[in-house]
């Protein structure tokens, strides 16, 4: 009888062992999740200043705002230097949600500063969000871009800020390079655009979680997908161990693999 009390003891203490272990995992799992996807959030909000200032009709195409679709949408030209090569917009989405040709809402104002001739390899463009709101994610700091190669351009995030909608924030900087691999011969459509992005970014996520990433393969985002199609992320963190998702194989869909050491994890992406 004792003998079988003793093996009763060890099952229940393997089992509460097996049970701890695995809500250590989950847990584990849900910080990651949440970091990945308040990083992505971070990056689609930043992104986001580049396709509404690609919308301002600057370049000769159809990417430009619809008048008749797009009137909350004000584009106005602050100073213009056609020897300095310099040119300063504002694009001004009002103060109340503007329905964009995108499907997505915007309000407040892009500030938008270009030196050099524009879409030529050196030339640079800083944006500036002001009181900017894309989808309801506040948006503040400023990003650089600048093209370094046909189809290739540099992009810095500095003194990132994303407000989400429940008033929780990310504090956010990036440093990455963005290359256009599909769309470049449609001008006229930007729904076919396609880039692949590697580089760093780091932060403080919106439960107060410090964390860092880089690509260990490019990440494929479309603008005509709301998920990144694939790619992988290699994520760390104070004191824990690293952390993998893999996007997946280049279908757009929210799906994603989460993995920690030899643990795996499917995990549904946030639509953007």
């Amino acid at each position: 009888m004792k003998k079988f009390r003793k093996i009763a003891v060890y099952m229940l203490l393997g089992a509460t062992t097996f049970m701890v272990s695995c809500a250590k995992k989950e847990a584990d799992a849900t910080e990651v999740s949440t970091i990945a996807f308040d990083d992505n959030a971070a990056d689609n909000s930043f992104s986001d200043l580049k396709d509404a200032g690609d919308q301002a009709g600057i370049l000769n195409t159809t990417k430009g705002y619809d008048k008749s679709k797009d009137s909350c949408v004000k584009v106005s030209v602050v100073y213009y230097d056609s020897i300095a090569k310099k040119l300063k917009l504002i694009v001004d989405f009002g103060l109340t949600d503007c329905i964009c040709k995108d499907s997505k809402t915007r309000r407040g104002k892009i500030n938008i500063d270009y030196s050099g001739t524009i879409g030529s390899i050196g030339s640079e463009v800083i944006y500036t969000p002001e009181q900017y709101y894309v989808n309801s994610y506040g948006v503040s700091g400023s990003k650089t871009l600048k093209i370094i190669e046909k189809l290739t351009y540099s992009i810095k995030v500095e003194n990132g800020k994303i407000t989400k909608p429940d008033g929780s924030y990310i504090t956010w900087v990036s440093e990455r390079v963005r290359k256009m691999v599909s769309g470049d011969n449609t001008p006229l459509n930007i729904f076919d655009d396609s880039y692949e992005i590697t580089g760093t970014s780091s932060g403080v996520n919106s439960s107060g979680k410090k964390y860092s990433f880089s690509t260990q393969t490019p990440l494929l985002k479309s603008i005509g997908c709301q998920w990144i199609k694939s790619g992988k992320l290699e994520i760390k963190r104070d004191g824990k161990k690293d952390a993998l998702v893999d996007y997946g194989d280049g279908t757009c869909d929210d799906k994603a693999t989460l993995s920690v050491g030899s643990w795996t994890k499917d995990i549904t992406a946030k639509k953007w």
